[in-house]
């Protein structure tokens, strides 16, 4: 099949990059690019700027096994690689009878193994190999598969190419991409670059119909494959570059709270929060800690604290717990635990204002409150059961924090002028 590359995947298969990564919105080419023309070029020993080893093992990879037959092995593979470059009995079925392949055994020796992210870490350890090409964003402990990933690269010097619209978020790939390793090189598959008028292959009107259906809020995702809204979240406006910021000493004058959100299994988490002049927000320290006694918790706001004064510290649950944290030495009052008001209010503080600035900035150095903040979500519905309409009690913790400071002081007439603890 003849393969017209548009103007982002034409520098993706030029790069010699060791990980290189396609970020595209949906229909821009982005799978099209890199499981066809990519990795069967390679694999054939074609490719016009990778050298192929000799028996080389190459792993191709989709979410499940559903979408390796129907997309990575029907759509694409088959496409692009010719049958009679296959082995006779060269295929290896990991289910017959709907067309999905296990292995693929080439007449020049090389061979590409299908592997399904839904099948966990486990199945990716203990073998070298000397490429690495996925679709789509790994539903299932990505980290853990990403690492396995790099380590079956290291005997045979191999490398990755992966393609992907970035809709789920995932605090390790974004922090990953914006502090860009010299090993990695990243492109992004604009879908407008693939219109007809353009010099690509999907209508004009079919393109701006799909475009009209997708939220305004997830638009930079699916039609230019950035790091954006992510498919649920609840603040749809946080965005790392508007939001998160290099750590400053607090000014003295600004006012300083602190908030509370009781754990023992799940974490303990404390934020400490300042507000300026202007009415903006700044979580500038957390404690973020599971499995520890009330002591420790206590000992460590006091290290954390120093000889700050707050103006007020929010604390979850009953009076029985802030009762004995009084007792440690830590006075605090009772959250406002409305969370749909509490919501509103933080996203009123992430809106953008007239100067360009969000109201609500976070240190980088709250790793925990920069990571569960965009990953905070919707809770979904199923066939036979609706949404509850209200987050997912999921890596929430910091969330809540934050949600309790800046509620708690902008809820007019909830705490007296004269409380401070």
């Amino acid at each position: 099949m003849s393969y017209g590359p548009l103007p982002a995947l034409k520098e993706f298969h030029k790069s010699q990059a060791k990980y290189r990564w396609l970020f595209g919105g949906n229909r821009s080419g982005k799978s099209e690019g890199n499981i066809g023309f990519d990795l069967c070029s390679f694999a054939l020993g074609v490719h016009p700027y990778r050298r192929t080893p000799k028996n080389a093992t190459i792993w191709a990879a989709a979410n499940s096994w559903p979408l390796v037959g129907k997309l990575l092995w029907s759509e694409k593979i088959k496409t692009y690689l010719p049958i009679s470059q296959i082995q006779s009995n060269g295929i290896s079925w990991h289910n017959k009878q709907d067309e999905i392949p296990a292995e693929l055994r080439l007449v020049n020796g090389n061979r590409i193994e299908f592997k399904a992210y839904e099948q966990g870490r486990k199945v990716f350890e203990g073998r070298a190999i000397d490429a690495f090409y996925g679709d789509e964003q790994c539903k299932s402990d990505s980290e853990g598969i990403w690492t396995e990933i790099q380590a079956r690269l290291m005997d045979k010097n191999g490398f990755v190419a992966q393609s992907m619209t970035p809709i789920i978020h995932q605090n390790w790939l974004q922090e990953r991409i914006e502090g860009l390793p010299d090993t990695d090189r990243v492109f992004y598959a604009d879908l407008n670059d693939n219109r007809k008028s353009r010099g690509g292959y999907v209508d004009d009107k079919e393109i701006d119909l799909m475009i009209a259906e997708w939220p305004e809020d997830v638009q930079a995702t699916r039609v230019k494959g950035h790091f954006a809204a992510f498919l649920g979240a609840v603040y749809k406006t946080f965005s790392r570059d508007a939001h998160v910021i290099k750590p400053f000493k607090i000014p003295a004058d600004w006012t300083r709270y602190r908030s509370i959100d009781w754990g023992f299994n799940n974490p303990f988490v404390c934020l400490w929060l300042a507000r300026d002049a202007d009415r903006r927000w700044y979580v500038y320290a957390e404690h973020y800690r599971a499995r520890e006694t009330l002591a420790y918790h206590a000992e460590r706001i006091k290290q954390i604290s120093s000889r700050e004064k707050y103006r007020v510290t929010w604390a979850d649950h009953d009076a029985q717990e802030r009762h004995e944290f009084d007792k440690l030495g830590i006075s605090s009052m009772p959250a406002k635990k409305d969370i749909h008001l509490g919501i509103e209010a933080v996203q009123a503080a992430l809106k953008v204002q007239g100067d360009g600035k969000p109201r609500l900035f976070i240190f980088k150095n709250c790793v925990n409150t920069c990571r569960e903040v965009p990953g905070y979500k919707w809770a979904e519905g199923t066939e036979t059961k609706d949404a509850k309409d209200e987050p997912l009690k999921v890596n929430d913790h910091a969330c809540d924090c934050v949600r309790y400071g800046i509620y708690g002081v902008e809820h007019k007439g909830y705490f007296s002028e004269n409380d401070l603890s």
